[in-house]
């Protein structure tokens, strides 16, 4: 009776997983619905021995081994589905059928309790392995420190657990007897699955909450459209780039940019076609860049480059590289190849700027590079009083560069 009630507390703490595992059910994560299924019959599984005692003995171990395999092919299988893998059900379907076969024929044919104790684990043993080479392989698409390593300790520790059970029982090193009337080696393996399944299903539901967490991160990070860094991130790192030149005398360069005669392309091909073209823009770019560079769709056709640690001089030989880049990769549209260019301003930090001032400057220049013909990178003037007599020549032109990009 106290062995039922153990497996019982078991049981519910495993279920403890499960209603936080529903709500993830309506996100659209690859692998949820895997994982509740899988939740819910290791519940069964362990439920079924917490009722032994009302149960017959052919049906509680029967119901809880074939619920438990079940639920070890679907942790595999949801994990795969989860990072974008094929989920050989197929196979996991047919080797789950052979396992039951298999504890079907050594219940009832003939009762051989260790040859179901060693089939029972070394099923789980080798799922559980190719599950934790799974997250090992696909590591790198969880980014939040820990969660790779927790989900492996829990899936290797209970495939490990299991190999040792394996082991013991499989070479005779102890006879096997009930899990209900447990000899020390089937009590130190109540103990270590008691918290190793558990933690296993914690770790699957902390898996898809961190996943989430992070597609809601990039989200806000990048532009969904061009995938270059969004408005407000761009801003906030320019802000945290002007304050370190602050400390360090740092050199830093700004190059805002334009789609030349981008609303022709609206207007022409359609808007989905402009989509297209800046998504082949954005592309462009950030091929053109270096590495460490930062670029960022500010809105509409306008972008900005954050080149680090750069002199202007070789800023501008950065920055034309981007006008040659786009020059020389044409867009292809309903058939059609559109050449597309762009026009760029670049300004140099000068202590005490802030996001404003230097964004205003590289403003000047742009629209000074689209006087001049477009298709054109133009620097900056420098100097204090020529910063204010450039931020308020931008608000004097303000309405004529309205008119202007209206014509674009």
């Amino acid at each position: 009776m106290t062995t039922s009630l153990f497996f019982l507390m078991w049981g519910l703490a495993t279920a403890l997983a499960l209603p936080l595992l529903l709500p993830f059910q309506a996100r659209g994560v690859g692998g949820v619905q895997a994982f509740i299924v899988a939740n819910a019959l290791a519940v069964l599984s362990l439920l079924s021995y917490a009722s032994a005692n009302f149960m017959a003995p052919g049906v509680y171990v029967m119901v809880s081994n074939a619920a438990w395999v079940c639920a070890v092919g679907l942790v595999y299988v949801g994990l795969r589905q989860f990072f974008g893998l094929r989920p050989h059900i197929a196979r996991t379907v047919g080797i789950n059928a052979a396992c039951l076969l298999a504890f079907a024929l050594m219940l009832y044919a003939k009762d051989n309790m260790g040859a179901r104790m060693v089939l029972f684990s070394a099923y789980t043993c080798v799922f559980m392995a190719m599950a934790g080479r799974v997250i090992f392989q696909q590591r790198k698409q969880i980014q939040t420190r820990g969660v790779a390593l927790y989900l492996m300790l829990a899936i290797f520790g209970l495939a490990a657990l299991h190999a040792v059970r394996v082991v013991i029982y499989g070479t005779g090193l102890e006879q096997p007897v009930s899990l209900l009337q447990p000899s020390p080696w089937g009590l130190f393996f109540i103990v270590c699955g008691s918290v190793t399944v558990p933690a296993l299903f914690l770790a699957l539901l902390l898996l898809i909450q961190t996943s989430l967490s992070e597609q809601m991160q990039a989200a806000l990070t990048f532009d969904s459209l061009t995938r270059a860094y969004s408005r407000r991130s761009i801003l906030d790192e320019l802000e945290h780039e002007l304050q370190r030149c602050s400390r360090t005398d740092g050199q830093l360069a700004v190059l805002v940019l334009d789609i030349d005669h981008f609303k022709s392309i609206n207007d022409r091909y359609g808007h989905a076609a402009g989509d297209t073209a800046l998504r082949h823009y954005a592309h462009v770019v950030q091929n053109a860049v270096r590495g460490s560079d930062r670029f960022g769709r500010l809105g509409g056709e306008e972008f900005v480059l954050l080149m680090y640690d750069c002199d202007p001089a070789r800023a501008l030989i950065h920055a034309q590289r981007v006008c040659d880049a786009l020059r020389d990769t044409p867009l292809y549209l309903q058939g059609a190849e559109v050449q597309m260019t762009t026009s760029g301003g670049l300004a140099s930090y000068q202590a005490g700027d802030s996001a404003d001032v230097i964004l205003a400057r590289a403003d000047v220049a742009l629209y000074r590079a689209k006087e001049q013909g477009r298709d054109r990178v133009e620097m900056a003037f420098s100097g204090r009083g020529a910063v204010r007599a450039q931020v308020a020549g931008l608000a004097a032109n303000a309405p004529l560069a309205a008119q202007e990009a209206a014509g674009d």
